[in-house]
This record gives C-alpha cells, sequence and structure tokens, in this order.
C-alpha cells in the first residue's frame, strides 16, 4: 500500500505517517493502468493492482473497510464504514476500472463490497456509517460527498435503488440551495461546523449519469436549480466562491479547483446530451477519428470514463492503441507452437508416407525456355547431371542421387530440396522403398522411427507463419473495430463483455 504523501524528488519523509485513508491506497488503477496500457510499461498497473489486493485483504469479517488504514501494519486505526470521504474513490475506481479495462477481478470485488454495504449501511435509501467490525450505526450522517452514489450505480443498472438515493440527496439540495458538508439524517438539518458547501460536483455528476441512463427530465432540472443557484449565490468580480454557510449563504474567500474541473463541466455535459464524451451523434458522422499506428484505432467513439477528477479516459484508446506487446506476443508464440507442432508429428514407426502436397504447394517446376537454373547442392551430395538431349530418364534415382526430368535441348536444372526438408536418403534395412513417381509427384520417403519429418513452403511459395529458429517476425498492429466491445450491459457506451 503506498503512502500517503511522497515526495517526488527525495521519496517518503522520515517523518511521514504510515496511516493514509482507504481512498488514497484504491485510488490508482484508471490513471496506472493507462500509464501502462499506452506505454508498454507494466509497472504502474502492477502497482495500482497491488494496492487493490493488499487493501481487498483487509476487510472486515463482515466484507467492510473502515476509513484509514497503517499500511505497515495493515490495523485499521478509523473503523468507520461508508461510502463517503475516504472511501468513496475506491469504490468508484473498483467499478469503472472494470469498465475500461473490462476486468472481471475489479468487478467482483465492488459486488461483494456493495453486498456488505447494502446489507449493514443503508437504511430507507440513505448510506450511514458504521462499525466496520459490528456494523451497528456510528454516524448517521449523509455527506455531501456521498452524492457520487447514484451515479455509480447507474453505471452498474441499479436504476431504483440510484433513483431513490438520489431523490433523498436532491430534497437536501432544494432544501439549503446547495449540499452542505454533514447533513445529520434523523434531526434533517446541517451538523455543527459542516455547514459549507464549496461547490462540489457529486450531485450534478449524478444527475448527469441517471439523465442519460433513464431520460428523466428530473435531473435537468436539478441541473437548472444547480446553475441558478451557482450564479445568484457564488458569483464574484474574480469567479465562484465557496459556500461557508448554506443557512445564510455567506462565502468563503476561495474557490475549489474542482469546481471548474468537475462541476461546471458535469453541469455542461447534462445539458449536452449528443457531446462527443457521451459517444452522441449518429453512427458515421465523423464524430470518431482514426489513430494508432497506421490508423487502425477507432478514437473519440464515445464510452469515455471519467476519473475521480472527471477527466476522460478514452476505452478505445487503451484497448486498440496501446503497445499490446505482451498480447501480440503471446499471439505469435502461440501460431508459432502451433506450426511447429504440426510439423514435427512424424508418421508411426514402420509405415511408410507419401501425400501430394495440397494444392498450391506442389514442387516448383523447372525454368522457362531460354533461361537456365543451377543451384548449388546440399553437402555430401553430388552434383546431379541432366540427361542427354533426347533422352529421359525413367529410372528411379539410386540411394543418394536425385531425380531430374525431361528438359528441352540446351538446358540443365539442378534443385535443391525445399527449405527444412530434409534431402532423400536410400532405404535402411528395416524400411520400405518409395516406388518411381511420375514426373511432377513428389518423392517421400519413411523417417527412422526415432526421427521426425519436418516440411517448410517452396522458395517460390508465399510468406509463411512458420519462423525458422532464431528467426524473429514484426507483427501488424491490431485493428479496433468501430464498436470495440460486446454489450451485455451499457450506460454512457461502457460495457462489459460476456466472455471477459
Amino acid at each position: 500500500m503506498p503512502y500517503g504523501t511522497v515526495n517526488l524528488l527525495s521519496g517518503v519523509s522520515p517523518t511521514e505517517t504510515p496511516v493514509t485513508c482507504t481512498a488514497g491506497v484504491g485510488t490508482f488503477i484508471l490513471e496506472f493502468a493507462t500509464l501502462s496500457r499506452l506505454t508498454g510499461d507494466a509497472t504502474f498497473e502492477k502497482a495500482a493492482r497491488q494496492a487493490l489486493r493488499a487493501l481487498w485483504k483487509t476487510r472486515s469479517d463482515i466484507g467492510l473497510v473502515g476509513n484509514h488504514i497503517n499500511i505497515l501494519s495493515l490495523k485499521w486505526v478509523a473503523q468507520d464504514a461508508g461510502i463517503g470521504a475516504g472511501v468513496d474513490s475506491y469504490f468508484e475506481y473498483l467499478v469503472k476500472g472494470a469498465i475500461m479495462l473490462q476486468d472481471e477481478e475489479l468487478l467482483n470485488m465492488f459486488l461483494e463490497y456493495d453486498r456488505a454495504i447494502q446489507n449493514y449501511t443503508r437504511f430507507d435509501d440513505w448510506y450511514l456509517w458504521v462499525q466496520m467490525h459490528r456494523g451497528t450505526v456510528s454516524m448517521p450522517v449523509f455527506q455531501s460527498l456521498e452524492a457520487f452514489w447514484p451515479g455509480l450505480q447507474s453505471l452498474l443498472g441499479n436504476l431504483d435503488s440510484a433513483v431513490r438515493t438520489f431523490q433523498n440527496y436532491y430534497s437536501v439540495w432544494r432544501q439549503f440551495g446547495g449540499l452542505p458538508e454533514f447533513y445529520s439524517i434523523p434531526q434533517g438539518y446541517t451538523v455543527d461546523k459542516r455547514e459549507g458547501y464549496p461547490l462540489r460536483p457529486e450531485l450534478i455528476e449524478s444527475a448527469m449519469y441517471l439523465f442519460r441512463a433513464t431520460g428523466d427530465h428530473t435531473y435537468l432540472q436539478l441541473g437548472l436549480d444547480a446553475l441558478e443557484s451557482i450564479e445568484k449565490i457564488t458569483r464574484t468580480p474574480c469567479g465562484y466562491a465557496s459556500v461557508k454557510d448554506v443557512r445564510d449563504h455567506a462565502l468563503d474567500n476561495r474557490m475549489e479547483s474542482f469546481f471548474l474541473a468537475e462541476t461546471i463541466k458535469y453541469l455542461y455535459l447534462l445539458f449536452d446530451p449528443a457531446h462527443f464524451l457521451h459517444g452522441g451523434g449518429a453512427e458515421g458522422d465523423g464524430s470518431w477519428e482514426a489513430g494508432g499506428e497506421d490508423g487502425q484505432c477507432v478514437l473519440g467513439a464515445g464510452g469515455f470514463i471519467f476519473n475521480t477528477e472527471a477527466h476522460p479516459l478514452d476505452p478505445a484508446a487503451l484497448h486498440c492503441c496501446s503497445q499490446h506487446a505482451a498480447e501480440r506476443r503471446a499471439l505469435a508464440d502461440i501460431l508459432l507452437h502451433h506450426t511447429q507442432e504440426t510439423q514435427t508429428q512424424g508418421p508411426p514407426p514402420g509405415q511408410s508416407q507419401t501425400q501430394d502436397p495440397p494444392p498450391g504447394l506442389s514442387q516448383p517446376q523447372g525454368p522457362s525456355p531460354g533461361q537456365s537454373q543451377t543451384q548449388d547442392p546440399p553437402p555430401g551430395l553430388s552434383q546431379p547431371q541432366g540427361p542427354s538431349p533426347g533422352q529421359s530418364q525413367a529410372q528411379g534415382p539410386s540411394p543418394g542421387q536425385s531425380q531430374t526430368q525431361d528438359l528441352p535441348p540446351g538446358q540443365s536444372q539442378t534443385q535443391d530440396p525445399p527449405p527444412s526438408l530434409s534431402q532423400p536418403q536410400g532405404p535402411t534395412p528395416g524400411q520400405s522403398q518409395t516406388q518411381d513417381l511420375p514426373p511432377g509427384q513428389s518423392q517421400t520417403q519413411d523417417p527412422p522411427p526415432s526421427q521426425s519429418q519436418t516440411q517448410g513452403p517452396p522458395p517460390s511459395q508465399s510468406e509463411s507463419i512458420a519462423l525458422k529458429p532464431g528467426e524473429k517476425k514484426t507483427a501488424p498492429a491490431l485493428s479496433c473495430p468501430v464498436q470495440p466491445f460486446s454489450a451485455r450491459f451499457a450506460v454512457l457506451g461502457q460495457v462489459f463483455t460476456d466472455n471477459t
């Protein structure tokens, strides 16, 4: 598990605490996997997956994780379990990582968590904070950061639950014109010293996802309410200020960076359903573009995944345009292994093998009239003589000699055996001897029982997928279809395959 703070120049400070929040451990897989897929360096994705798996092993007997953990002792320091601050983006990245990477392991992790969350933290479509080992309520509050949850549920198709929870959160917005950081569910009011609204994006984010999933204009109404509240309450000459207290709309002298990166971006996308980030527009209208090696990748076709700061990642770019070195090597190894396995399977001992070559793989013919062909014989074989003009060679070759065919006067033919074909030897005791064959047919002999027979293409044949020992072949870039994934379920074009 990573430390909470790392100096990029000098590393971990000697005074750095080993205690970090759950989200600080589990919010790497989208960015780090993207780095690995686009650079071909697996180090980043490996580190992110190790952190996720290490965190997964620390969950309680009832399937929950706490809020802060000591990464050295693996002991939970804060044992409050919920979906809000300190935990939120961990669950978000399990779902979005499963979608973007088509990863069943990440999906199964989240589904296991979700069962525990629904069992122990959900009350009347609110989500409370509970003790991670016992499941008893520790904080009956709603945090504004939890408002991402309905949008996350919509990505998995859990729309009924998502809609009901969103309505609870939206009622708080209508009550104050914004979401306070903490809201007491039993009291129906703000929590002391947690009355501010720093223009967070989570409720608007969920509205965008749910509108895309349902088409219900209720979510457009939330967007209109948010737009009017931000304009009327928070606008200043130099920007948009955080709300210090939602009860009287007093302002703070600061504007958070996520307001620009997330809040108004999701608000814009809510009102622009045909935006290319949604994959909007008719098929073939030029909303996508070719990219990658030789233009064989499809970019901008939709299904973008937003990281926790609303930066869009294109799954098609990772699927098509990354350096699939391992995938290509594996494909080449499979083809090579299959080819070698096929070629090295000799006939059973004591049986002769005489087969005609497949169509298109016939023995190369002699040169055309007016041309001469002379090739060096294999070592240890004498140079065969061509027949005299007007004579033909009707007898079968004696052991150690090759067989020539009739040629027009003035031409000689001397050919090497095709590559990877051993020179036919005379029959050894206990083996059968092949008969004379008409011109144009190949003559083969049984190999000794302890030897295997390999064949390769003639020199005149097109390039083969069979590689010679030590030879390397550069595979062409993998192409990507316009619709790169087969859909089992889809929201915003984000899908999961049936055969992951």
